[in-house]
């Protein structure tokens, strides 16, 4: 029986072999690797064995007291060694889904269906986005002459439908989160509304580099759409461009190929998107709405859209349940239609889908309505879509720029303003607060959702909050004046409103009571307050602190004095007080398997020698990366593995007679 169940194989095999051209496919596991740790271990620890980011585990923080789950469990190291035995590359694995994705010959899909620690093999969908055409407003004016913070260009409309600019002028503009962008590329270091911003790092999911702006291979348009997107959450040129976040920090992710046609593969768009979230961000956008395949695949009909079918879906919401505030394009598939012409992932539960309308609020005649096939509303929120002005490659700009793709940004920067003003915020949370405060709230529909987004009532409906922008002068004396806004649609207790200083990082702190001097709202006791510190030689550290009338206290930043503001040489910084280790301490190396970099984080206690050196499986020293007296901190060195063989290596941290070694693998 066994010899005529070989015989059978090897002839399917055969008659697979004849026409075998290798496809993409989702390989999906039985088990996964083990990672011990303890209920009761720190961020710190947790962080250490997981390559899971101590940012990204404080944010699940507010979701559940459950940190890690099985899901964040990696991919069994043997079943991809495995893999590699058979000649079969992996290109991304996924530890969400438990799974790795290869191009598969026929015969190696049914050989690999065989195997006892392979679930399932499913084909990988390449989706075709639908994008609308670029039309230059022919209309188009802003004020030169006006009482705001900035000066917007012609991005003053867009902004002004969503009434973003009302939370600039009250120090607003995303500081402290970190949003993760999932697009076509981002050539964003030479164009001047971009490259001053704070990008912590990129990657490129489809060269699988840390380039993100076109390079070799690539079509000349490719960067194109992310870069213009990229410029709606955090551009920032004074006088022709600003956006809503343009204080915020940024991942990118480069996941969707253009070569002749925009089209994406699912498992670039879940590897990106676990990669941020582990990163720790706190808002993702993408502008990425799909729903017809490429030719010959199978397609998903309006009722798999679900957000329990389609895989991007499926990574969405588990984002959003891990605390990210996911914001993704509805889709260009046209308003109105029967069935709903919502695309993947906008499904999914428990994000932020958003259509786009013109500059008058009238819904945009391409943008996919609602609801899913399950009976919930969709879109979530809306704005604008046509006419958009936002940055081009090139270094210019276009005031062109339109669909759900413009809308997705500019509604993910409002979402970050939220979090800058309420990091404790969960993504529930945030929705509820763009759905009670947009244009049609108490009667929505399936075409803009709840409305059209309002910034400033949105930030606001959680209850008071401090600008997290405080403005800093210094006079010739050394005196500083530290003004910030404190907003509530209540009432401030003015007299709560304080500045607490220290010169010495926070042993000691001084208490200064702050004045209103520039109104909001005379009812509420809305508005600027200031305070002088007197004249200093040194440059002080604060926060500041205010009472609402349901004696319910707020600090800026957030966490006070744990993080606190910093106003050396007159600029401001946030950061955390300078704190001293409590133990000696190797962490994980991130991200792990790496190519080409990565990232080797340590802990000194104390002063002392340190060394710091990677090694080869066989124990040959290949590199000596630190080797130093050290005082107490926390310490970050950068890895290069240029000129190195893919492979395991050792990575050994000695502090006088303490060492630690971990494990890390090359993968090129």
């Amino acid at each position: 029986m066994k010899r005529l169940l070989s015989v059978c194989l090897m002839v399917v095999v055969s008659m697979l072999s004849a026409n075998d051209t290798p496809q993409k496919f989702w390989i999906y596991f039985t088990a996964k690797e083990h990672i011990a740790f303890s209920k009761t271990s720190s961020p710190a620890e947790l962080a250490a064995v997981t390559g899971i980011s101590e940012r990204a585990l404080h944010r699940r923080a507010k979701m559940s007291s459950t940190l890690i789950t099985v899901d964040d469990l990696p991919v069994q190291q043997s079943f991809l060694t495995q893999l590699k035995e058979r000649g079969i590359a992996v290109q991304n694995t996924s530890r969400w889904f438990n799974a790795a994705t290869a191009y598969l010959t026929n015969a190696q899909r049914v050989q690999l269906q065989l195997l006892p620690f392979i679930r399932s093999v499913e084909p990988v969908a390449t989706f075709k986005r639908k994008d609308v055409p670029q039309i230059e407003s022919a209309q188009r004016s802003f004020s030169k002459q006006s009482a705001n913070k900035y000066s917007y260009g012609f991005s003053e409309t867009q902004m002004n439908l969503m009434n973003a600019i009302a939370v600039h002028n009250i120090g607003i503009s995303g500081r402290g989160v970190l949003v993760g962008m999932l697009d076509t590329g981002f050539r964003w270091k030479i164009h001047d509304a971009l490259k001053n911003l704070k990008v912590i790092a990129e990657y490129d999911f489809i060269q699988k580099d840390s380039v993100t702006a076109n390079e070799a291979g690539d079509s000349w348009d490719q960067d194109s759409h992310g870069t213009s997107c990229m410029s709606l959450v955090g551009g920032y040129k004074e006088g022709t461009l600003v956006s809503s976040a343009f204080n915020a920090q940024f991942i990118l992710g480069k996941t969707e190929y253009v070569p002749t046609e925009t089209n994406v593969e699912e498992d670039n768009w879940v590897a990106a998107i676990e990669w941020m979230e582990s990163m720790g961000v706190d808002v993702v956008s993408s502008s990425l709405g799909y729903k017809v395949f490429d030719a010959g695949q199978k397609s998903y009909i309006y009722a798999d859209m679900n957000g329990k079918t389609a895989t991007t879906s499926i990574a969405a919401t588990i984002a959003a349940r891990k605390g990210v505030v996911v914001c993704n394009a509805m889709g260009n598939e046209g308003s109105g239609a029967t069935p709903p012409s919502i695309t993947t992932p906008a499904d999914a539960d428990s994000i932020v889908s958003v259509g786009a309308v013109q500059s008058s609020g009238v819904v945009a005649s391409f943008s996919s309505n609602g609801p899913t096939s399950d009976e919930r509303r969709k879109p979530d929120v809306s704005a604008q879509g046509v006419s958009v002005y936002a940055s081009v490659p090139s270094g210019g700009f276009t005031g062109g720029f339109g669909g759900t793709s413009a809308a997705t940004p500019l509604t993910a920067g409002v979402a970050a303003m939220i979090l800058s003003a309420r990091p404790e915020l969960t993504p529930l949370q945030v929705i509820n607060a763009l759905h009670a405060t947009a244009s049609i709230a108490l009667k929505p529909d399936n075409t803009i959702g709840w409305g059209i987004v309002n910034a400033y009532k949105a930030v606001l409906y959680n209850g008071m909050v401090i600008g997290t922008d405080p403005e800093i002068s210094i006079s010739q004396s050394n005196e500083y004046t530290i003004s910030a806004y404190v907003v509530s649609k209540d009432t401030v207790n003015k007299d709560s409103v304080r500045l607490l200083y220290t010169l010495n990082d926070g042993s000691v702190f001084s208490s200064i009571q702050m004045v209103l001097t520039e109104v909001v709202d005379q009812a509420t006791n809305s508005g600027k307050y200031s305070a002088v510190i007197p004249a200093t030689a040194s440059a002080p550290k604060f926060y500041i602190r205010a009472v609402d009338a349901a004696n319910a206290p707020r600090t800026s930043p957030y966490n006070a004095p744990t993080n606190i503001y910093d106003a050396k040489n007159g600029t401001l910084n946030v950061g955390k007080r300078d704190e001293v280790p409590s133990a000696f301490l190797l962490h994980q190396n991130y991200p792990n398997p790496f190519n080409p970099s990565t990232m080797i984080t340590y802990d000194v206690p104390v002063t002392g020698f340190v060394s710091l050196s990677v090694f080869d499986v066989l124990g040959r020293e290949v590199r000596t990366l630190v080797q130093e007296v050290q005082t107490p901190r926390t310490y970050f060195v950068r890895f290069s593995a240029d000129g190195l063989a893919s492979g395991v290596y050792l990575y050994r941290l000695q502090l006088n007679n303490h060492i630690q070694t971990n494990r890390m693998m090359l993968r090129k």
